[in-house]
């Protein structure tokens, strides 16, 4: 048996647009844009400065995404909503790429390029490596 790369053959797809999956989706995705919000309203970012909170969270989301997607493929046998809610609505909802273009554009405005030229290299590189570590250590943990 070949071993297939959960993160190239996502497991989705073979549930289809069940009201389940929409359902599931739809929750998580509001858990999360709830969470997104509580910590984003908790540590706001004055104007014109680094914009860190979604920062973090867009970051914490890549590694989450990147561990929990070989996690919730051994799962989804037995739990087939595991990846819609986790991966699709929670972290759909959590991490954010419209706040990240604001806070960007609006750094941009306020004379602050270089910074947003910054943040938005440390927020795609640093998202990609953090997809990346989190999905080998999801398989490491994932049993062969």
């Amino acid at each position: 048996m070949t071993h297939q790369d959960p993160l190239t053959t996502p497991a989705v797809p073979r549930l289809g647009l069940s009201a389940a999956v929409i359902f599931a989706i739809a929750l998580g995705g509001a858990l999360g844009t709830v969470a997104r919000y509580l910590l984003d309203t908790a540590y706001a970012t004055p104007s014109g400065h680094f914009p860190a909170t979604t920062l973090a969270i867009n970051l914490s989301g890549s590694l989450a995404i990147g561990l929990l997607v070989p996690v919730t493929e051994m799962l989804t046998p037995r739990l087939p909503l595991a990846r819609p809610f986790l991966v699709v609505g929670v972290l759909g909802g959590w991490t954010t790429y419209s706040t990240l273009a604001v806070d960007a554009v609006l750094l941009g405005k306020g004379g602050h390029s270089g910074l947003a030229l910054v943040y938005l290299a440390i927020t795609l590189v640093g998202g990609v490596g953090l997809v990346a570590i989190g999905d080998a250590i999801g398989e490491r943990v994932v049993p062969t």
